[in-house]
């Protein structure tokens, strides 16, 4: 029962997280003859349906290695760590699947760069929702699921 608590908590704050970043990576990867809405629409479902399940055990598992690896370091340079993994990792997969659903697949080269395009794009964004995230959002949480059980 924690668990589904834990969840309906982040719902909110990973929708607005993958609403954001999912209209600005379809904004910079859309092709001119595409829809906005619906191809964000489409971007959004996916992010939210597949891509935060995924993201939750990523973030668990890098979570995980950071404490291990870095193990001596302070929890802000922990946090900090977390942070920055997790949106490089989220925000790459989240510009190949947007760039592939939005282009297709033309030429690796022109594939990798609007991918690449996609990603500088939505890093800075995903980066400090990634650091709100491990700051704010993550010691509030465990503090408020530690005084509850």
């Amino acid at each position: 029962m924690n668990h589904i608590k834990k969840i309906l908590m982040l719902l909110p704050v990973a929708s607005l997280l993958i609403g954001v970043l999912t209209a600005i990576m379809t904004s910079v990867s859309i092709l001119p003859e595409q829809a906005f809405i619906p191809t964000w629409l489409s971007a959004f479902r996916f992010a939210f349906l597949v891509m935060l399940p995924i993201g939750g055990i990523i973030f668990y598992f890098v979570n995980k290695l950071v404490q291990r690896v870095f193990a001596s370091s302070s929890v802000l340079q922990r946090n900090l760590i977390h942070g920055f993994t997790m949106a490089f990792i989220m925000e790459s997969i989240l510009a190949l699947v947007t760039t592939f659903s939005n282009q297709g697949f033309p030429s690796l080269e022109l594939f990798a760069r609007e991918a690449a395009l996609s990603l500088f794009a939505a890093l800075p964004i995903g980066i400090a929702m990634a650091c709100l995230m491990s700051f704010v959002v993550k010691p509030r949480l465990e503090a408020h699921f530690s005084s509850a059980t």
